[in-house]
């Protein structure tokens, strides 16, 4: 039954927002499941795992110091983060071909871009989606996700796993498809990723497809725009302003949409936004604290010493600089897959 839901899970993925309805998300509500029938079954902790509950700790007690700022979607929220991190459960204990697995996330990364190209040739205008709460992009690729930035990290994700197994068809693939994302801040982490294993090739034909991309046909596809950087940089301030609030402790996991109504004035509560930031660091620090983000570092100083985990981190990492990245919950199924592929290669 377990086998069922994970592969359930993997076959979910690539759908990004097509199987989410309000705040149900068919995926998480897939992944509860594996969490619970894995939590059942009694399986062996990895070692890693009791730093990562002192952070989930730190997030509880802050949402109860804030019962103030209190609503379902954060103790939901809390819920799914610890959901997923069964997935690691779930496959350090019984998922016994680990190279099958790098395969199944190659697959899904894979999928993503081709649903991609799907949503870039056949409805590349999502302009009208800008009055249901999310941005209006143009001739962008989003696919699933309807977030180039999400999409984007997918796809470069995918290339640490190609890259390793020298898949150059598909590497190069997954490389033109992230080009049309116009996610620059993909783009950043890729070519970090390319240079640092010296794929000069692979990085020189990224650079070219960039170049030849049709640009200034709206702001999204303008390298140098600067409105989006500037709309980050308020929102940087915003949620500083907030962990101002309370420095030590946090607002409270995932309490943003209300601490900006009560801090900031902010009644923009129907946007997809409202509950995140643009900086998973200053998200952490916003929510849980200073105590919050010391525990969520040492529970990322203590993983498994495994190069495609450690490469993924650091890509996140640098992403999450620009993007509430570690939160997204494909990023999550894929790191804590990357987690559980750790521990037991390690064991």
């Amino acid at each position: 039954m377990d086998k069922i839901i994970f592969f359930t899970a993997l076959v979910l993925f690539p759908f990004g927002q097509l199987i989410k309805i309000g705040i149900f998300n068919l995926f998480d509500a897939v992944i509860l499941l594996l969490a619970i029938i894995t939590f059942f079954k009694k399986p062996k902790y990895p070692e890693w795992y009791r730093y990562f509950i002192y952070f989930i700790l730190a997030c509880v007690f802050g949402l109860i110091l804030n019962y103030s700022l209190l609503t379902l979607n954060s103790v939901l929220y809390l819920i799914r983060l610890v959901s997923y991190s069964f997935v690691a459960v779930y496959i350090s204990n019984y998922f016994r071909n680990l190279k099958s697995l790098i395969l199944y996330l190659i697959s899904i990364a894979f999928a993503s871009a081709i649903f991609g190209w799907v949503q870039y040739i056949f409805w590349p205008d999502l302009t009208s989606l800008k009055y249901l709460g999310w941005d209006d992009h143009l001739l962008r690729m989003v696919g699933t996700f309807l977030d180039p930035t999400y999409l984007g990290l997918i796809l470069v994700l995918g290339v640490v796993l190609v890259a390793q197994l020298n898949l150059k068809l598909i590497l190069y693939f997954l490389l033109s498809s992230l080009a049309f994302t116009y996610s620059r801040s993909s783009y950043l982490t890729v070519s970090l990723f390319l240079i640092y294993k010296k794929k000069f090739l692979p990085l020189i034909i990224f650079i070219l497809i960039i170049l030849l991309l049709p640009k200034n046909i709206g702001e999204g596809t303008n390298l140098t725009r600067t409105v989006s950087g500037n709309n980050k940089l308020i929102n940087y301030q915003e949620t500083w302003q907030i962990f101002k609030k309370s420095p030590l402790l946090g607002v409270g996991f995932n309490n943003i949409c209300k601490a900006r109504q009560k801090y900031l004035g902010d009644m923009n509560i129907d946007s997809h936004s409202c509950s995140g930031s643009d900086s998973s660091i200053l998200f952490i620090l916003a929510t849980t604290g200073i105590v919050g983000l010391i525990l969520f570092l040492n529970f990322v100083l203590h993983a498994p010493k495994l190069l495609i985990l450690h490469y993924s981190f650091i890509i996140v990492l640098i992403h999450s600089l620009f993007a509430n990245s570690l939160f997204y919950p494909q990023i999550m199924f894929w790191m804590f897959a990357l987690l559980g592929l750790g521990s037991k290669s390690n064991s």
